[in-house]
């Protein structure tokens, strides 16, 4: 049996702007055999179904993609099997997902069904009190990480001081140049996925870039902090359009509208920006290039603007930590709303649902 590839990734990420969303891009609704939308409250066994069926489905040789929620990574938001064109998503709050083709493509597995109405409406008070101390933390936190947004856009204004474009320019045309050659583009433009690699989550700076990574030849951009590699990247993702590449670009969840790393599946191929806060470990170093954006900047601006670059990073660093820690109090209210409804549900009814899912998944192979 061959092995199974299995890919990490979040669907959404908490952002300067609050929780920003690309779960249109999970799965292409109009290719798909079937979407199932779980629906349910906190503790309703939604991410555990995804875990057991993905784990399963995997150990039976499928290439599973494990969608990360970002504001708790060890749980699962969605899971995606690309041979079977299957998709599971929870489509509850704050990323509600509804059927686009009820029946024909899309499926709604109701959680609540399984779970003891009378007992959650017992908690209801502590429920409602519980859930706005959460919302409260959520709303803390993206105005941090707004206030850090603001910070690190001065450091970036300071390195597009320093930044030589004719040289930027003539490294994006050698590279395109080096990853597709000079072959005419496609007449049928390659599709276009966004996600993100990375997340701001609970437990920190999370990024799943080794799995973006694993088994592609790696093209990694090492760039210093406030260098904005968004250029460079988006002219290779519209150059693999043109040529009709399917083009997965993956965002900063700091700007989510600026594109961090590229993969091309069908060329195995992965350009990623790398620095002190994300980085691959792990990887084959035969497989991997490395280009330094350092060397596309005029290091005596940089040295005459120091003082500020240090004092940005210091203060951009601090508060992005304030908001960590405030998405991890907004966790532990999580938590805390799930037991009122793990002690009220039916777990026999969520075993048999898992169940009948996999089997039902594994009538499209």
């Amino acid at each position: 049996m061959t092995e199974s590839k299995i890919r990490h990734m979040f669907p959404g990420g908490n952002t300067p702007f609050g929780f920003y969303s690309y779960y249109r891009y999970i799965i292409d609704p109009e290719k798909a055999n079937r979407i199932f939308i779980l629906k349910g409250g906190p503790g309703t066994g939604k991410s555990t179904i995804m875990k057991i069926v993905g784990q399963k489905l995997a150990r039976q040789g499928y290439d599973i993609e494990f969608m990360h929620c970002s504001s708790d990574n060890n749980s699962l938001d969605g899971i995606v099997v690309p041979r079977l064109k299957v998709a599971i998503i929870d489509g509850t709050a704050p990323h509600v997902v509804d059927p686009l083709y009820p029946g024909a493509i899309d499926e709604i597995i109701n959680l609540g069904e399984f779970w003891n109405e009378e007992g959650i409406v017992e908690a209801r008070e502590i429920i409602l009190e519980t859930s706005k101390r959460k919302k409260d933390c959520f709303e803390r936190a993206y105005r941090y990480l707004r206030a850090a947004y603001e910070i690190k856009t001065d450091a970036e204004k300071i390195l597009e001081l320093a930044l030589d474009r004719g040289q930027e320019a003539i490294f994006i045309h050698d590279l395109n140049t080096k990853l597709f050659g000079s072959s005419s583009p496609s007449g049928i433009p390659g599709k276009q996925r966004f996600l993100f690699a990375s997340a701001i989550t609970p437990n920190g700076l999370i990024n799943y870039l080794d799995s973006l990574c694993t088994g592609n030849k790696v093209i990694r951009l090492y760039a210093p902090a406030g260098y904005n590699t968004n250029n460079i990247l988006k002219c290779i993702k519209d150059e693999a359009v043109r040529k009709g590449f399917l083009t997965e670009a993956y965002y900063c969840p700091m700007s989510p509208d600026r594109i961090e790393h590229i993969v091309l599946p069908e060329l195995k191929i992965s350009v990623i920006t790398t620095n002190e806060y994300h980085d691959i470990d792990g990887i084959n170093s035969e497989n991997v290039t490395t280009y330094n954006m350092d060397e596309f900047l005029n290091h005596d601006i940089i040295t005459d603007f120091k003082p500020q670059l240090d004092f940005d990073k210091h203060c951009t660093d601090t508060i992005i930590q304030k908001a960590i820690d405030s998405i991890s109090m907004a966790k532990s209210y999580h938590d805390k709303l799930e037991k009122y409804y793990v002690k009220n549900i039916d777990f026999q009814q969520l075993t048999l649902t898992r169940e009948k899912l996999v089997d039902k998944i594994l009538t499209y192979a």
